[in-house]
């Protein structure tokens, strides 16, 4: 449904590729800007959610990085696509948070679990959502993010991109790795992600 407050012209401008959303975001246009966040931030919000197990948190991560990217558009060359440019920008977003968290864990033995006081985010995640298919479709997708759990972290980066529809090459050019290495670490993480589902 288009938004009540933009125009059918303004609208099929908002439509363009993302290189064109991106030039224009240069020039000041903050709607052009918007809109890339809208293409790509499902899919980078989802992969976070994979890496933290807790959705505030992937979707402040993912808002971070949109921000950051916004702020540096001026050094994007177009080498990557924005998609996967503003996936590095998540990626080390992450990362830094996880490094962060691990470090406060381990300086204070008796705090409580991150998100303890909230309820899991499993248990948010089912009350967010109403109709039966999705739930159904939903308790799958935990029990693919379970499996996850026990990956390591280039594992699960790559698991969790992958689900989320990024192709081979855009999981390579984010992760700074060849397709090749893109390919094994897939497949060792679909192996043992069997194992802990079967």
């Amino acid at each position: 449904m288009p938004n009540p407050t933009i125009s059918p012209s303004q609208e099929s401008k908002l439509r363009g590729s993302d290189e064109d959303l991106v030039r224009r975001s240069r020039l000041g246009d903050t709607e052009a800007f918007g809109a890339l966040v809208e293409r790509h931030q499902k899919a980078v919000a989802g992969f976070l959610l994979s890496m933290f197990r807790d959705m505030d948190i992937a979707e402040d991560a993912a808002q971070q990085a949109f921000v950051k990217a916004f702020r540096c558009l001026g050094s994007f060359r177009g080498r990557a696509n924005f998609k996967t440019w503003v996936s590095r920008i998540a990626i080390n977003e992450a990362r830094s948070r996880l490094r962060w968290a691990k470090l406060r864990r381990w300086l204070s033995f008796d705090a409580p679990p991150a998100g303890s006081e909230r309820g899991s985010w499993e248990e948010r995640l089912r009350a967010s959502i109403g109709a039966p298919d999705e739930k159904e479709a939903l308790e799958r997708k935990l029990d693919l993010e379970r499996a996850m759990a026990a990956l390591g972290r280039r594992e699960k980066e790559t698991a969790a991109m992958r689900l989320e529809g990024y192709s081979l090459g855009e999981i390579a050019a984010v992760l700074g790795i060849s397709e090749g290495t893109v390919k094994s670490t897939l497949f060792a993480a679909t192996r043992k992600m069997r194992e802990r589902l079967s």
